[in-house]
């Protein structure tokens, strides 16, 4: 997982010590959902984690909503400093861009902190709606990094085509968690997979057409249809 960054719209967060006590809040909320669960978050056990009281937390941190708020805030603003630098590099074409944003994020899913956090999230927000709209927001940044270099790579492409085929792209990033995150079964074949899709990714984002996203496919025998339907 990248650094954590604390936006600066935080009202507490207005002075030096003020933004290391927000930053030590997020650290410790973010240590907990990794090393627990995030079911398990709760405001007493960042303040025992932080050696501060319940009240101390509460002034930076109304409920655990907002903290929750706050820390998906910090963590995609991490990620989001990595991919501006590699879209402001002159010397990378969209297609090299696009295949270093892409082996940045897979790369990243190896992580402990990684391989935790967001499967973490995934499982909240099936209950939580606030966990719900803070992975929606996590996603729709990163999505938005893909959207402006497929329109870059493939301009022929509608506005919500690309959205369909960047959405695509991320799901199927985000699915590799479960295969080569940390001490997951098949990391130790990561390299291979993270080589294979980096260039499907960009052989799709290339080649895909209007009529790829839209058209009919050849769709299952009815018989199989009736299956699945029962």
């Amino acid at each position: 997982m990248r650094k954590l960054k604390i936006q600066q719209r935080h009202e507490g967060a207005t002075s030096d010590k003020g933004r290391r006590r927000v930053s030590e809040i997020l650290h410790a909320a973010r240590d907990i959902v990794v090393e627990q669960s995030a079911a398990k978050l709760t405001m007493r056990k960042v303040a025992a984690r932080c050696g501060i009281t319940v009240g101390n937390v509460s002034y930076y941190f109304p409920n655990k909503q907002a903290l929750l708020n706050d820390l998906c805030d910090a963590v995609v603003q991490g990620y989001a400093d990595d991919w501006d630098e590699i879209m402001a590099d002159p010397g990378l074409t969209p297609e090299e861009q696009l295949l270093a944003v892409t082996r940045h994020i897979m790369e990243d899913l190896k992580t402990k902190d990684t391989t935790h956090f967001f499967p973490e999230l995934w499982v909240l927000a099936n209950h939580d709606p606030v966990a719900a709209d803070s992975m929606e927001y996590i996603y729709a940044i990163e999505r938005s990094v893909f959207v402006k270099l497929i329109g870059q790579i493939n301009p022929g492409l509608s506005g919500e085509e690309r959205e369909v085929v960047a959405l695509y792209i991320s799901s199927a990033i985000e699915g590799m968690t479960m295969f080569i995150g940390y001490e997951r079964r098949w990391r130790n074949k990561a390299g291979g997979i993270i080589n294979v899709a980096s260039k499907t990714f960009l052989d799709l984002v290339t080649n895909v057409t209007s009529e790829d996203i839209n058209g009919q496919l050849v769709s299952a025998p009815e018989s199989l249809k009736s299956a699945i339907s029962c």
